[in-house]
């Protein structure tokens, strides 16, 4: 015997699903998924940012480590660049290439690798690139006789603004070195400490002081 029509209705509803009942099911899980993706947008963009921003202070960190290895070891030497104009053991330019330029001591020369052998004094300057980056270029030898011996290390990225200023011998602060109101061509005297003011993007401003060697 063929069962009914309505024993065949209430079979599907004590053993499946009725349409109605999966249209609810769908969009449920539909709901489910959108919420659950929301979810995972967030965290991926949180832990995105909060990677940049570790990136960003390491390498603010860099910075100003290498900022205390040059500026704490300033010599009194002066140089000379590729032109053969005399450079003095620290210059500061707004308008030139170098935002500040430093000859420096105490890098480990292990052995004679370069020629003509290079000395334990390096030749030190920061700029600011085309690309908002600042790079520490340093050259083989003091005395540039040779433009190509030199090597580009980038600092931090994203910058705003680089600038410096001076503690005299008489207490005051000067923001060129040498100081602009002295016209002595044999100058050759070391600010007490040094101020490093750098601006980036997004972060602001981080200031740093340096003791210099007297």
């Amino acid at each position: 015997m063929f069962p009914s029509v309505s024993d065949s209705v209430n079979r599907c509803h004590q053993y499946g699903f009725t349409l109605v009942e999966f249209i609810v099911a769908t969009a449920v899980l539909a709901i489910m998924g959108g919420v659950a993706y929301a979810g995972w947008f967030n965290v991926s963009n949180i832990a995105t940012r909060t990677e940049k921003t570790v990136e960003r202070y390491d390498e603010l960190h860099r910075t100003f480590y290498w900022f205390a290895e040059d500026f704490e070891q300033i010599v009194k030497r002066d140089s000379v660049d590729e032109l053969g104009g005399k450079r003095k053991s620290i210059e500061v330019s707004e308008q030139g290439e170098y935002i500040i330029q430093v000859t420096r001591g105490g890098w480990t020369n292990p052995a004679l690798l370069e020629m003509p052998p290079r000395s334990h004094l390096q030749n030190v300057a920061y700029y600011i690139d085309s690309d908002n980056r600042l790079l520490r270029r340093y050259w083989y030898h003091v005395d540039r006789f040779d433009a190509s011996t030199y090597r580009d290390r980038l600092m931090v990225n994203d910058v705003v603004g680089l600038t410096f200023r001076f503690l005299t011998g008489s207490g005051g602060w000067v923001t060129s070195w040498p100081p602009e109101d002295n016209t002595d061509d044999e100058f050759d005297e070391l600010p007490i400490a040094l101020e490093a003011t750098l601006e980036l993007d997004g972060l602001g401003s981080a200031r740093r002081l340096y003791v210099l060697p007297n």
